[in-house]
């Protein structure tokens, strides 16, 4: 009597379906990844934005419900006036900022993290009410999708 052998391994059609499937995850997630990756390197801004806020709800509170006088147009002025360490270095996320004189607006435009975000702005502007509270909301040029939620 002659036993077949069991056959071993894959067939081609089993090998095809994995790869479909591999290629179906990858067309998904990176995409996904990239958004992501993004979104963390936004985090700089973010982060020095709202400390800026936070900078300036301290001298809206101490001068008498006003935001300073004068634009604040750079990183040094900011650092001088509200006293706001934000990263000034060659590789820094932030190409430029400006904080509205009189009402406040912080605006960074944004650099060195991707091209479609690169050169747009991110803005935090203020609201205030009639007993001195400050309720910023997000904006600015960059895809809705990365603008950070309230």
């Amino acid at each position: 009597m002659l036993r077949k052998r069991g056959q071993k391994g894959f067939t081609l059609i089993e090998l095809l379906i994995v790869i479909a499937i591999i290629g179906i995850l990858a067309a998904i997630a990176l995409p996904m990844y990239k958004a992501q990756t993004i979104k963390a390197k936004l985090t700089e801004l973010t982060n020095s934005m709202s400390a800026t806020a936070a900078a300036l709800a301290a001298y809206y509170q101490d001068n008498d419900f006003k935001f300073p006088t004068n634009a604040q147009t750079s990183i040094l002025m900011l650092q001088s006036t509200l006293g706001v360490s934000i990263p000034n270095a060659q590789r820094s996320r932030i190409e430029s900022v400006n904080v509205a004189a009189t009402v406040g607006t912080i605006t960074f435009q944004i650099q060195n993290i991707d091209s479609s975000v690169d050169h747009n702005t991110l803005v935090l502007s203020p609201t205030t009410t009639q007993e001195g509270a400050i309720i910023w909301s997000w904006g600015g040029t960059v895809p809705a999708n990365y603008i950070p939620k309230k």
